[in-house]
């Protein structure tokens, strides 16, 4: 029998890219499609180094405009069986979004809030 709280928990079913929206399109099990912009997925990078820690401010924080590459999309893994890393045109890699913090972020972009 499944747990309440792993039937609670955000899960994709597929995802795709959105080449001309330059997009992450994410399908999730229960239903919906979320088009997440590459540059929005960036800005939502969930690391210290753009997010903050300890508080201090993180990098989009400071400067929130995104510089070249910051928003190309090299690639994007499933990490284990609860999140995605994605990797920039840039050379970063350190963030992991969380399915629920992608979920969120997907549910966020789509109501306009």
């Amino acid at each position: 029998m499944v747990p309440p709280a792993e039937l609670a928990r955000p899960t994709p079913s597929a995802f795709a890219y959105d080449e001309r929206a330059l997009a992450l399109v994410v399908t999730w099990a229960d239903g919906p499609v979320h088009r997440i912009r590459f540059a929005d997925l960036r800005r939502a990078c969930p690391c210290a180094v753009c997010k903050g820690e300890m508080g201090r401010p993180g990098r989009f924080d400071q400067e929130p405009s995104l510089r070249p590459g910051e928003d190309d999309l090299v690639t994007i893994e499933l990490v284990g069986q609860y999140a995605v890393g994605a990797e920039w045109r840039d050379g970063h890699r350190t963030g992991i979004y969380s399915f629920e913090r992608l979920r969120q972020l997907g549910d966020r972009l789509s109501t306009g809030s």
